[in-house]
């Protein structure tokens, strides 16, 4: 099974001590925690129904207030395994998502550090793409910024150079998130957690190459991205500095938080960094049809690097 790597853990559970959401290794396949069978019932119920909801693109109450760390686990595992059971042919993990970069709404969630999840090969759009404009139970877009391993050297890097020399490209990445709860609902970090951080779509540009040394760390740093919608009305921007104050700071963070579970990352991986921009709501009712995303900084020139996504409306 191709997603073993991401998924040999008994859990992907919240480690608040630790700072980190994690995985846990185990294999070959995961078998979620049972301190008692009623509680192990419970978590499974939890888990169809946030993924029900989340396949139907209705919203979810929350129904994970009260459980703990290690139920929360057993709900974002068994969750995960049904993306990838859904995705068919393109269920396969290829990445990582960072969520929470921003220390204001960590806070608002009760937390102090970031939370991650996965991503999907099915979740990865091309520039152009086209989706309905209820693509999720509560639509978002923003924009992020995506970096791709480049050598196996990461998992061992100590300076930020040293991460720098494991990447190979920065990618600009158009965001489309999916908040899953009810508009009112009290969101915490584990009803966050057992939905996968709300990863649910993302358009990706074309690879850009990173400069090497201090050059490529400048370049990371100095990254402007532009929101606007269909009619070229300014939606929202922001910069790289957003991610932990140095999108490398995101890039150390998930490979630590991974490397304490057992879990290094390879040649290939995906990291979507965070959210450089605010989100930008799609909820009913919006007359945003589409949404460009304009990527300054990213080469030496002054030209943008842009990415679009448009909304179609279902007539039914």
């Amino acid at each position: 099974m191709k997603n073993w790597r991401w998924l040999k853990g008994i859990g992907l559970g919240i480690f608040m001590a630790g700072g980190a959401t994690a995985i846990h290794a185990a294999e070959p396949l995961p078998q979620p925690l049972q301190p008692l069978r009623l509680a192990q019932s419970y978590t499974d119920l939890v888990a169809v129904s946030l993924f029900q909801h989340y396949s139907a693109g209705y919203p979810a109450p929350i129904l994970t207030e009260g459980l703990s760390s290690r139920q929360i686990d057993s709900i974002h595992l068994s969750f995960v395994r049904r993306l990838i059971g859904d995705a068919g042919d393109e269920g396969s993990v290829v990445g990582y998502k960072v969520a929470l970069t921003n220390t204001k709404a960590q806070s608002q969630l009760g937390i102090s550090h970031p939370l991650y999840g996965f991503l999907l090969e099915n979740m990865l759009l091309e520039d152009g793409a086209t989706l309905p404009l209820e693509f999720g139970s509560r639509p978002q877009a923003e924009g992020d910024l995506m970096v791709r391993v480049g050598s196996a050297d990461i998992n061992q890097a100590d300076t930020d150079l040293e991460l720098l020399a494991g990447l190979d490209a920065v990618i600009p990445f158009l965001e489309l998130p999916d908040l899953v709860y009810e508009e009112d609902a009290v969101v915490n970090a584990g009803a966050l957690v057992a939905v996968n951080v709300g990863a649910r779509y993302g358009v990706m540009g074309n690879p850009v190459e990173l400069e090497s040394g201090d050059s490529g760390l400048d370049q990371l740093a100095n990254i402007r991205v532009v929101l606007n919608n269909d009619r070229g009305q300014f939606l929202v921007d922001g910069e790289s500095s957003a991610l932990l104050g140095h999108p490398i700071n995101s890039v150390r963070w998930l490979r630590d938080t991974l490397l304490t579970q057992g879990v290094e990352l390879r040649p290939g991986d995906l990291l979507s960094l965070g959210s450089v921009t605010s989100l930008v709501s799609l909820d009913a009712g919006t007359d945003i049809m589409g949404i460009e995303a304009r990527y300054f900084g990213l080469r030496d020139n002054e030209r943008s690097v842009d990415l679009e996504v448009s909304f179609e409306v279902d007539d039914d």
